[in-house]
């Protein structure tokens, strides 16, 4: 919320804009949207298809839950093998994002690792969960 309020003040009391404000907002957007996905998988508040699941009975919910939890954890493997590559990879060039020239060329390699972590901590959160529903039943 201050680099937007920056970004405001900047743009419309000094009379010049700063990109930069409005980069560092995108970027901090980006990681709590990413880091909440774990969170959100942790308290059970991902979404249903509620017309299908609510007209479910307790077994057929739970082989749901099951299939669901199956796709987000091999979505996550596909994501993630690849992308500690790419991290990597970013982290060793030391990656910076160029689109503003060389006037303000910020590092990104941290952004490639933050997507990382927060894939992983939605396959862990998942994987979890998964083990908890086989458990139950």
């Amino acid at each position: 919320m201050v680099s937007v309020v920056y970004g405001v003040v900047s743009r419309y009391f000094l009379g010049r804009a700063d990109a930069r404000a409005f980069f560092l907002s995108v970027w901090l957007y980006g990681v709590v949207s990413i880091l909440a996905g774990g969170y959100l998988v942790a308290t059970e508040g991902h979404v249903y298809i509620d017309l299908i699941y609510k007209r479910l009975g307790g077994r057929a919910r739970t082989v749901l839950e099951v299939l669901s939890l199956a796709v987000i954890i091999a979505a996550c493997a596909v994501i993630a093998i690849p992308g500690v590559q790419v991290a990597w990879r970013s982290t060793v060039i030391n990656e910076v994002d160029s689109s503003l020239g060389i006037i303000f060329a910020p590092p990104i390699w941290w952004y490639r690792w933050v997507a990382v972590v927060g894939v992983v901590l939605v396959l862990a959160q998942a994987l979890e969960l998964l083990c908890r529903r086989v458990r139950s039943r």
